[in-house]
């Protein structure tokens, strides 16, 4: 008797159905699982070719960057480790078709904002170190801005005032070129006189000759007015361009600059009468110079081309009526000059544009005379410029500068104990970028001058002592015109101000300290000991001063005004030249922050009857 086997086909058509699910439900975990674990590998490989970072720039500089030759052998890097993810025997079968990487951040981009990430990295933990350098640095920071607009006010005081004293000079050659003829015309009328015919040819010739030369003097002296003109118009225009005018923290020197504007357009208008004045007197003098033509010919046709006996036949009254008809005209200079204190302000002045590195360093001081090559550096490839970011974070970048770059003056002071570098003076060539040690030294000094005569030259116009003096000795070298003596006073405060900071800097390199702000106490340098030079006789060290900021302090102020940009890829140049010194292949370029990689994988089912299919996963990483 047959059983009925409906209940037997019922269960075998649940159970493949039931399978059917579970395996479905076992393959929905993998495949979930899988993409995990593809994500997972792809991470820890990418992590793992991060790892390959430069040693060297670790160990010198604290800094993270990958190096690579190039991004197929990122490609092949991630490959290996990410293939030995695949070739493990689990629940996820894949096989890799494609790596390609999608985004490598050089250290070269974007203004070298990667390497100010870095250094900020590393500087977090230096911070109470950096807190004591840097204790009240950060106001006086603020106040480098300033310092940076007396220093262009310093550098337009001593422009007018050279251009105004190059004019001065002109009209006064006009005018010694009036006295001298009016002494050869007294000269030669004194020998027609009496008669002299020798005498009286050779000082007529003379005569005739300086008459002939005053209008290359007026010339002259036009062409400096043109030249003052268009110097002063350009050097006032800058002034407006930078905000000089209107500033509230700045009301001394708007005010200065406002009188010295004025009183330059009044000396222009003077000086364009003086011209007009003078063009009329060379008129005079060439009518002047007929009457003289006239008397030698009275003479010359007397003599037949022979000296006679004196006391001949010559008409002498006709030749001294003649020379009655030879007027010059009277100078217009109102008031004798001091030459004696204006030869004094020629020389000072001679001095202070000449190369002042050897009067501001120690006399035992060695200057390095190392020099590097700027071909093909990455300063050289600047491509972006970067706005100014924040003052806190900009700061401890810069002290990152001098925990890890030597200066002048910490070489000096370790001579023969540190490692042997391309370039010794490194935070001075970050700053200027020569290529030579020489002159980033000099360079330096020039700009520490021009910021401490800046500020300098801010005291000197808030003290009416220190201005009194410098009015004094403006009278006394001036014609008596109100605007040079205007001029003259300011340019002799700024020549007083730059003396004053050529000893500040001897102090400096002399690792003394100095003031960022003077007061009467600390004022070293008077008048007359400028107008001497007696003041560079001082020792550097003489008349230290216990308080005030060094050397470094002062580089800290010029890295504030630096770009960002150009300290960054300076900086770069340095680290490429020392690392070179144990990888002579290294080079900044090659060097990437963070890497975004791509991979593409194919991947087979375990419970599913399908063909296998494509998955793609990326992943990224940065230091």
């Amino acid at each position: 008797m047959r059983k009925p086997a409906e209940i037997t086909v019922f269960l075998s058509l649940i159970l493949v159905c039931v399978g059917s699910l579970l395996m479905g439900l076992l393959e929905s975990a993998r495949t979930a699982g899988a993409r995990l674990y593809l994500q997972m590998a792809a991470d820890s490989a990418l992590s793992s070719v991060m790892s390959q970072y430069n040693r060297n720039l670790w160990d010198k500089y604290q800094l993270l960057f990958l190096e690579y030759e190039s991004e197929e052998a990122v490609e092949q890097s991630f490959q290996d480790f990410f293939e030995y993810y695949l070739k493990q025997e689990n629940l996820y079968p894949m096989r890799t078709e494609e790596i390609a990487v999608l985004e490598a951040v050089k250290l070269v981009e974007n203004g070298g904002q990667a390497l100010e990430e870095e250094i900020l990295s590393y500087m977090q933990y230096r911070l109470p170190g950096a807190a004591a350098d840097l204790a009240g640095f950060t106001e006086e920071a603020a106040e480098a801005a300033a310092m940076g607009d007396f220093k262009s006010l310093l550098s337009t005081c001593r422009q007018v005032g050279k251009e105004m004293r190059r004019l001065e000079k002109r009209r006064a050659a006009v005018e010694a070129a009036l006295i001298d003829l009016q002494e050869q015309t007294e000269k030669t009328r004194k020998a027609a006189k009496q008669e002299k015919a020798g005498r009286f040819r050779s000082n007529a010739k003379k005569l005739k000759r300086e008459l002939a030369r005053f209008p290359d003097h007026v010339s002259a002296y036009e062409r400096e007015l043109l030249r003052f003109t268009g110097q002063r118009e350009g050097l006032f225009e800058d002034d407006e361009r930078n905000g000089f005018f209107g500033n509230e923290a700045e009301l001394t020197v708007t005010s200065c600059r406002e009188q010295e504007r004025l009183a330059c357009m009044e000396m222009e208008k003077t000086s364009a009468e003086n011209l007009k004045e003078y063009q009329r007197m060379e008129m005079a003098l060439a009518e002047s110079g007929e009457s003289l033509e006239e008397a030698i010919s009275l003479l010359e046709e007397e003599t037949d081309g022979e000296d006679r006996a004196e006391g001949g036949e010559t008409d002498w009254d006709g030749i001294r009526a003649c020379m009655e008809a030879v007027q010059i005209p009277k100078p217009l200079s109102r008031r004798d000059v001091d030459e004696e204190k204006a030869a004094l302000l020629d020389r000072l002045e001679m001095l202070l544009e000449e190369d002042l590195l050897e009067l501001v360093l120690p006399p035992d001081a060695v200057v390095s005379t190392r020099r590097v090559s700027l071909k093909g550096i990455p300063s050289s490839h600047i491509c972006a410029a970067i706005e100014t970011g924040k003052p806190l974070e900009q700061l401890l970048i810069n002290e990152y500068v001098f925990l890890n770059f030597d200066s002048f003056l910490s070489r000096q002071e370790s001579e023969g104990k540190k490692e042997e570098k391309e370039l010794f003076y490194e935070q001075e060539y970050l700053l200027c970028g020569h290529a030579g040690d020489r002159e980033n030294l000099q360079e330096t000094a020039k700009r520490l001058l021009a910021a401490r005569g800046g500020a300098n030259l801010l005291y000197l116009l808030n003290s009416p002592e220190f201005r009194a003096q410098a009015e004094a000795l403006a009278a006394s070298v001036s014609a008596g015109n109100a605007p040079v003596e205007l001029i003259l006073s300011l340019f002799i405060l700024a020549l007083w101000a730059f003396g004053e900071a050529v000893a500040d800097l001897r102090s400096l390199f002399a690792g003394g300290k100095v003031p960022l702000w003077k007061n009467t106490g600390t004022w070293k340098t008077g008048l007359d000991e400028l107008l001497t030079l007696n003041f560079l006789n001082r020792e550097a060290g003489q008349g230290g001063l216990e308080t005030g900021r060094e050397y470094a302090d002062y580089l800290r102020l010029l890295f504030v005004l630096e770009k960002r940009e150009v300290r960054n890829f300076r900086m770069l140049d340095v680290i490429q030249w020392n690392i070179r010194k144990k990888q002579a292949d290294f080079a900044v370029a090659d060097c990437a922050y963070a890497l975004s990689v791509n991979a593409r994988v194919s991947e087979r089912h375990l419970f599913l009857l399908k063909d296998s299919y494509i998955r793609a996963v990326s992943a990224a990483a940065s230091y």
